[in-house]
């Protein structure tokens, strides 16, 4: 029971940096608008569809994921993966805002539901793969403070089949959203 208490409070707190790094993106790119990296498609993670290069929906994801999970695999993830997280909510933040300043209220309504359940799908999958990274990197650090392993210890192979089953998701959702642009754009 304690267990599961646990898991959901680290999920709500990662979902908490994810929630402020939209808000951050999204007034960050309403009041610099010009800064470039405002358009550059990796900071971007695949979430806009304002953008030739489809391959992005599932290359920059990906990337993404697998910074989680290296950084996941120190004990320097403990401070960085939040970090992934709020770059991410950022991404979301200001691909909101670029659509809300370069759209017509009929263009919004037409790719809304072409972004937003890419964006909660593969969200929800780095929040998933946050939090094993952060799990498996306070392993590390208690391994390295030299104290007791937990009782739930994540073994590495565990720790990679647990992250290869959110990469084939990851990319599932990415093959998705090529067919549903190339289809519907």
């Amino acid at each position: 029971m304690m267990q599961n208490k646990r898991r959901e409070i680290q999920i709500l707190l990662l979902f908490l940096i994810l929630t402020a790094g939209t808000i951050a993106g999204s007034i960050l790119c309403a009041k610099h608008p010009g800064w470039g990296f405002w358009e550059n498609m990796t900071f971007r993670q695949g979430l806009g569809i304002l953008t030739e290069q489809k391959f992005y929906s599932i290359a920059a994801p990906l990337f993404w994921l697998a910074v989680t999970a290296a950084l996941g695999l120190s004990a320097t993830g403990l401070p960085l993966v939040p970090c992934v997280l709020f770059l991410r909510g950022a991404a979301f933040g200001a691909v909101l805002e670029r659509l809300y300043l370069q759209s017509t209220p009929g263009e919004i309504g037409k790719a809304l539901p072409l972004i937003l359940p890419y964006a909660y799908c593969t969200t929800f999958v780095m929040l998933f793969g946050a939090r094993e990274a952060l799990r498996f990197s306070m392993q590390i650090t208690g391994l390295l403070c030299e104290k007791n392993p937990d009782e739930d210890a994540v073994s590495v192979r565990l720790y990679v089949i647990r992250f290869l089953v959110l990469f084939f998701f990851m990319l599932l959702f990415g093959m998705i959203q090529n067919f549903l642009l190339i289809k519907f754009s």
